[in-house]
């Protein structure tokens, strides 16, 4: 148990007034206010242990998850490699053969008038023609 549930657990115990005979009014107050408020401290430490231990709760609950999800994702690891080999005898074969090496080949001179700079072509005239 820790120093505050055991502090909470006491709180109760320590609720007997004491003696307020002698003092004034506003002493009186100010301790009727103070007592109120230590009464409502260990209300909410109460709570908040509650809280905890509801926490605490679902971590376990969490961690045992993971610890289940992590035993099934080795289980399906170890049991991979058995079933691997049936998927191997259904892929394409790898051609091993090597491309002959291309030839350069550049275009033939053109025969006939040839456009520089996007001029447009007209026709030599023909010896007939003139």
């Amino acid at each position: 148990m820790t120093k505050i549930e055991t502090f909470a657990e006491a709180a109760p115990a320590h609720e007997v007034v004491p003696p307020t005979l002698g003092l004034s009014t506003e002493d009186r107050d100010a301790l009727l206010g103070i007592q109120s408020r230590q009464q409502k401290t260990a209300d909410e430490i109460v709570e908040l242990n509650r809280n905890v231990g509801a926490q605490q709760a679902e971590l376990k609950r969490i961690l045992d998850q993971i610890a289940t999800l992590t035993q099934r994702i080795e289980e399906l690891q170890n049991a991979a490699p058995v079933a691997s080999p049936a998927p191997a005898a259904s892929s394409p074969p790898v051609r091993t053969t090597s491309k002959p090496a291309k030839r350069d080949v550049r275009p033939s001179k053109p025969q006939g008038p040839v456009s520089v700079g996007g001029a447009p072509l007209t026709a030599e005239p023909s010896t007939e023609q003139r």
